[in-house]
């Protein structure tokens, strides 16, 4: 048994590990619930991938480049416009470029939005429609809540006794978005704009299983709780309607952390946890790397599961058989990233005034003009190849909040795909300049003046991700979003419902359900586990295990 903090530890209701934005949402809940509650961060930064770092002298970003899943929900009760939070909404909300003569346009008019789309094809802006609706009904008809822990399986198909549904279930978790598409009609063009968003950045392929359910964040989101009014922004199925933070992205993170401190919690950063302490049943505490020592009978560690489970937890007699299996879990990240200084303002080519290419270069973009494109990057990323296909999402973060770039001067973020973590041949050493480039000429294609405005440039290969960031394998999200690892898998049966089998420790992050990137509702989730188990008197964790699943 490990020795008992000593008596001149500082003492919490709650321990949060982790200042990431699903730690920060952890600590906020609790602490407007009336626990006095400590955040510990390793890294001088709040807010981990949306944390506001300066990448070059007066260029700033950061490693998400917007908020597509904020949560409304958490938004509106964690108040955190009353803490600066405010967003400017851009029109349109998202360029992408199909082929080198067109040029998809994102306006938030649905009438404009249609038109285009109709463009493509006869009837196309009804299939496109009719796409969307579908994957809606089917969220409304499995009628579970993202707000809750995650269903069974037998939950989670109980309301699908009708053979519609039963296909649909099956197309969704077990097809591919290559064929869900194609049942549709979809056109060419439709089918580019819609795809990046179930191969999330390259994890998969547009032939891969189980990537129609990448889009079902938005549909499971929206019936499990609607929004008053018409300004909704899960409306809009491409995303980017949330909008940007003024500020970037690090104001999310302020004002969370400003919503944890008004409500008297405490936040430590440059601070890693060295272990969180355990008598073999119950949580007790955690040291960190620099000797501190605080108490509390509740932790929550919002960072990678993996990392938790493998190296902070001192005592894991009573976990059976999870400890090796999570140690043998694969993350298989893709993250690169390419961050330039510009002399000027970003400009597609598809713009026909100054004005319209400013209010293009104010919005998120995608470089994947075709499917055939999405698979070759993926098999590319497979086989441990830098890619000459890089899928991307962009961003000019200094279009909307100036200050993230000298005046005059803007910043572009740049987040790139299919990067393998282990290459093939040569090091990230060697290839992380090749990838840049590859990327920044794909770019060109579109931009045709960017080169000339380059004036530095800085780049996060995938080992840098993990060295400097503490992404575990370069995996932004803790692990792919297909339905092998979502519901019950995530992070594992046994772990999957926020607890764990020592009395007072849980789990939360993008490890946890649902994910879903700066959605927020992890830490939303697992604040309301602690609080029902609080109220419920600490319940044994033999009964705690045995209610995992039942909801």
């Amino acid at each position: 048994m490990p020795a008992m903090l000593t008596s001149s530890s500082s003492r919490y209701d709650a321990i949060v590990v982790g200042g990431g934005h699903n730690g920060l949402v952890v600590a906020a809940y609790l602490g407007r619930a009336g626990l006095k509650t400590l955040v510990v961060e390793a890294s001088p930064r709040l807010g981990g991938p949306a944390a506001t770092v300066e990448f070059m002298p007066g260029y700033s970003t950061t490693l998400a480049n917007s908020p597509g899943s904020l949560e409304p929900k958490i938004v509106r009760e964690l108040e955190l416009e009353r803490y600066g939070l405010s967003f400017v909404r851009p029109d349109p909300t998202l360029v992408q470029p199909l082929g080198t003569d067109a040029l998809y346009v994102g306006w938030r008019d649905p009438a404009r939005n249609n038109a285009q789309i109709e463009a493509f094809a006869p009837g196309e802006a009804a299939r496109y429609a009719a796409f969307f609706a579908y994957l809606q009904n089917f969220a409304d008809r499995l009628g579970i809540s993202i707000f809750e822990p995650p269903p069974s399986l037998q939950h989670l198909t109980r309301n699908l006794s009708r053979l519609e549904d039963q296909e649909a279930f099956s197309r969704i978790f077990f097809g591919s978005v290559r064929d869900l598409m194609d049942e549709f009609e979809l056109a060419p063009q439709t089918k580019a704009l819609i795809a990046p968003l179930a191969v999330v950045g390259g994890q998969a392929a547009p032939s891969t299983p189980g990537t129609p359910f990448n889009l079902m964040m938005r549909p499971l989101s929206l019936a499990s709780l609607r929004e008053a009014g018409g300004q909704d922004p899960r409306l809009i199925p491409l995303r980017g309607s949330t909008g940007l933070p003024v500020g970037g992205m690090g104001a999310i993170i302020n004002a969370l952390r400003d919503s944890v401190i008004a409500h008297g919690g405490t936040v430590m950063t440059s601070e890693p946890v060295a272990s969180i302490r355990t008598n073999g049943e119950e949580v007790l505490g955690i040291v960190t790397a620099g000797g501190l020592a605080f108490e509390a009978p509740i932790v929550v560690s919002a960072i990678n599961p993996r990392t938790t489970v493998a190296t902070l937890l001192d005592d894991v007699t009573n976990w059976g058989e999870l400890k090796p299996k999570m140690m043998r879990k694969s993350l298989r990240g893709r993250a690169f990233k390419v961050v330039l200084a510009l002399d000027g303002m970003p400009r597609f080519a598809g713009a026909t005034s100054d004005a319209e290419a400013a209010s293009f270069a104010c919005t998120q973009f995608r470089i994947a003009p075709t499917l055939d494109y999405l698979e070759q990057g993926h098999m590319d990323m497979l086989a441990g190849r830098l890619s000459d296909k890089p899928v991307i999402w962009g961003l000019c973060p200094s279009m909307t909040s100036p200050s993230l770039a000298p005046a005059g001067k803007h910043v572009l973020s740049l987040n790139v795909g299919n990067a393998p973590y282990h290459l093939r041949d040569g090091t990230w050493a060697e290839g992380r300049d090749i990838l840049a480039k590859r990327a920044i000429a794909k770019l060109s294609e579109f931009m045709p003046t960017l080169p000339g405005m380059i004036s530095d440039y800085r780049i996060i290969d995938p080992t840098q991700f993990e060295s400097e960031f503490g992404l575990v394998e370069a995996n932004i999200t803790h692990g792919d979003t297909l339905p092998a690892n979502m519901f019950w898998m995530r992070p594992m049966p046994g772990l999957h419902a926020y607890r764990t089998p020592t009395r007072g420790l849980y789990l939360s992050g993008n490890g946890s359900w649902p994910g879903n990137y700066i959605s927020g509702i992890a830490g939303h989730n697992t604040s309301q586990e602690v609080l029902r188990d609080l109220q419920a008197q600490r319940r044994p964790a033999t009964q705690v295990l045995a209610g995992v699943g039942s909801h």
